[in-house]
């Protein structure tokens, strides 16, 4: 579908109408093009908070583990009042992305199409695989 104007017949009304879908990007909702691409990518220059927060998350459960403070995630989820264990594992997982991936996020430097969601479900250990899955 293409943009389409219409005009009624006083000529004191536009109608301008432009093919786009709701969806999310960096965690919060907005319109989508054809493409699939944010409208206003530029409208969070602070970056995806969603993603950074996870991936501090991340660090810290990982150092709480390593120190012995936790033995377990679940009980991380429990303390930090999270639902389901599985979904802890799963932020706990981002430590796991190779360096150069959490210094972009961090810069807020990753691709702009890139959210939390992409990184919820198993993804490969290798870096270079990740870096191929992940778009970098």
């Amino acid at each position: 579908m293409k943009p389409t104007i219409n005009l009624n017949h006083e000529g004191n009304l536009i109608q301008i109408l432009i093919p786009a879908q709701l969806g999310r990007h960096a965690g919060r909702k907005t319109i989508l093009s054809p493409t699939g691409q944010p409208v206003n990518p530029d409208r969070n220059e602070e970056g995806d908070v969603t993603l950074l927060n996870a991936l501090i998350k991340a660090h810290r459960w990982n150092r709480w583990l390593i120190k012995g403070k936790y033995n377990s995630v679940n009980k991380i989820a429990a303390d930090e009042g999270i639902r389901s264990p599985s979904y802890a594992s799963r932020i706990l997982r981002l430590t796991l992305l190779a360096p150069d991936i959490q210094e972009m996020i961090i810069n807020s430097t990753h691709p702009a199409t890139l959210t939390l969601a992409d990184f919820m479900n198993p993804f490969p250990q290798l870096w270079e695989l990740q870096r191929k899955q992940f778009g970098f």
